[in-house]
């Protein structure tokens, strides 16, 4: 699945002898990861799917909404408060409501206070991003499956750990 991508470059020098303005185009072509095909799935589906509940849906919207790039969710308390008032809520609902979305596995523990979403349902980002935190399943010719992901390497590089 990749795509053909070029890129053309137009330059002009001037021969600062002559006065001659001299033209050179260069291209350059190469392959990226083609974006998979997706279906539009909105958080209320994917809370649905889960059995998120009404309030904790409200929530799961709030974080998601705030999320950062390759998918990075900081839950630190100013923020759960934050959320709380917007939502006029109390501050256990929303612990609760992200206990639950790391339970479900909306929600994956990266360190105290920071969770990824599940690039599977979220993604924000440039896509070569996303895919690198994907999960890969491979199934062999007897019915079973490997599961692998480079998600801990990829969060020490996004964080710097």
């Amino acid at each position: 699945m990749k795509k053909k991508v070029s890129r053309t470059e137009l330059r002009t020098e001037v021969n600062n002898e002559t006065g001659e303005i001299g033209r050179e185009v260069k291209t350059d072509t190469f392959l990226i990861d083609r974006e998979p095909e997706f279906v539009k799935l909105y958080i209320q589906d994917i809370a649905r799917l889960n059995d998120v509940t009404g309030k904790q849906n409200q929530v799961l919207l709030a974080f998601v909404r705030h999320m950062g790039y390759n998918n990075i969710i900081p839950t630190y308390k100013p923020i759960k408060k934050m959320i709380a008032r917007k939502l006029n809520i109390s501050l256990h609902t929303v612990d609760s409501a992200v206990k639950t979305f790391k339970k479900k596995g909306l929600f994956i523990s990266v360190d105290r206070g920071i969770y990824m979403a599940d690039p599977e349902l979220f993604g924000r980002g440039k896509w070569s991003d996303i895919q690198n935190l994907r999960l890969v399943i491979d199934y062999n010719q007897n019915g079973t499956k490997k599961l692998s992901s480079n998600l801990p390497e990829q969060l020490q590089l996004k964080l710097g750990l």
